[in-house]
């Protein structure tokens, strides 16, 4: 009798033990995160195109704080344009247990501290924008990039020329000087930055492709900004006062620069003149023609992919299901010629 009392003591001691296990094991395994926190960090918070991707990504966390009923945390920093900046911004961030970090890096080419950094804390990184080398994003397998490749936009660029003076009757109003020869003045973005390079030489490419005779007058780098263009270009008036046909920006802000200029010294004669990004006051100078056209990029697509990589990242250190990668580690966002037949469907969608 004894005997059977023991064990039965012992027995119910053993469910008991168990069932403690078991909602232990319940609850960690089911247990999900109820906050997470995202840093960001910018090159420049004066660049346009990046700041509508920022702005987009706080207001997707915004709604997914309201859909998955969790907090998120969101961290903006700019780097003004200082990569030492950038990098003390990033350990910081990594320092508060941040769960993932956003980098618009400011050298694409000096990545690897903030790699490192991110490695050894096992932080994920997702870069934007401005896409670093090939040999930093395979140096760990929780850093991604997310943007668009920037030959395609050079492409584009070309074509928006191309479909223009392979009218005859746009030609003659482009040709001035009727030399059957479009005089043109190249604003690149910055020295050795990959979108600058790539953008300049697929675009010119395409142009001569295409049969169109160019004689190149000026090649300038503007650094992506407005008031540098402006600068550029009243130089270059001063040496080409009506020999100026055509101007290739690299970005928007570049050839809004150039038409601030042209429409302060009252030019007559219009050049032909593109940009890229889609920013919304080039699609608006789009519309009246000011700008002959310009190339989106998606800031909204781009934005959607990082937060929806981003949150997946720190929910459970996985990509989210639909989230399509090239070579696991890239999401890029197909550029969009825009011209003035159909900038209206792109400025209902700022």
């Amino acid at each position: 009798m004894k005997l059977g009392k023991n064990v039965r003591n012992c027995f119910a001691i053993v469910l008991v033990f168990s069932v403690f296990l078991t909602l232990c094991g319940c609850g960690s395994n089911n247990q999900e995160k109820q906050e997470i926190k995202i840093g960001i960090s910018i090159y420049d918070e004066y660049d346009m195109f990046v700041s509508s991707v920022v702005k987009n990504i706080m207001e997707n966390c915004k709604g997914l704080e309201s859909e998955k009923k969790k907090r998120i945390t969101v961290e903006f920093e700019s780097a003004k344009g200082n990569q030492l900046i950038q990098n003390d911004q990033v350990e910081k961030f990594i320092n508060k247990d941040f769960d993932v970090i956003l980098v618009n890096l400011v050298d694409r080419t000096d990545a690897s501290l903030i790699i490192e950094k991110a490695k050894a804390s096992g932080t994920p990184i997702i870069f934007f924008n401005r896409e670093l080398v090939y040999e930093d994003l395979i140096r760990w397998d929780k850093l991604y990039y997310v943007g668009a490749r920037p030959e395609e936009s050079g492409r584009l660029q070309a074509e928006i020329i191309v479909d223009t003076l392979h009218d005859r009757e746009q030609f003659k109003k482009y040709d001035f000087n009727e030399d059957g020869v479009i005089q043109y003045v190249m604003l690149e973005g910055e020295v050795g930055h990959q979108d600058a390079m790539l953008r300049t030489k697929t675009s010119v490419e395409g142009i001569k492709e295409a049969g169109i005779q160019v004689e190149k007058l000026g090649d300038e780098i503007a650094n992506w900004n407005r008031i540098q263009a402006k600068t550029k270009i009243a130089g270059l008036l001063r040496g080409y006062p009506w020999q100026i046909e055509m101007i290739i920006a690299n970005n928007d802000e570049m050839a809004l620069g150039v038409i601030e200029e042209l429409t302060e010294k009252g030019i007559d004669k219009w050049p032909l003149i593109v940009g890229v990004d889609g920013t919304e006051e080039a699609l608006q100078m789009v519309q009246t023609g000011r700008l002959r056209g310009t190339v989106y990029n998606d800031a909204k697509g781009q934005a959607k992919s990082i937060t929806d990589l981003a949150y997946g990242l720190a929910m459970d250190g996985k990509v989210p299901e639909g989230l399509v990668l090239e070579q696991g580690k890239y999401i890029f966002l197909p550029y969009q010629k825009v011209i003035q037949q159909n900038v209206n469907e792109y400025l209902f969608h700022q």
